[in-house]
């Protein structure tokens, strides 16, 4: 599966976050998995609702597809993950 560039930008433990430490967040709609922040014109933007995100998402093309919410949930409960370890390991090398 091609990683859409909202996920490796968020996978990248050089980007940015939110002021609350986030660099992304997601949701699904009909087993589509999608971010509710994103970064739009080199800043990292909260959609006012999770359907703008949807309807961006659908527009841009760069949802990732599961055979269920349920799965997408899961997915993006190991990016969360993912995330805060490369993170984390950034920070303790002082970088």
């Amino acid at each position: 599966m091609e990683k859409p560039a909202w996920l490796k930008r968020a996978l990248d433990p050089s980007t940015p976050t939110t002021e609350a430490r986030e660099t992304v967040r997601t949701a699904s709609i009909d087993g589509r998995l999608f971010p509710t922040i994103r970064m739009i014109d080199g800043k990292l933007t909260e959609f006012d609702s999770i359907d703008d995100a949807y309807d961006y998402a659908l527009s841009a093309n760069d949802y990732i597809e599961f055979k269920s919410d349920g799965e997408a949930t899961a997915y993006s409960k190991s990016i969360s993950k993912m995330i805060g370890d490369k993170r984390s390991i950034l920070s303790r090398r002082g970088e």
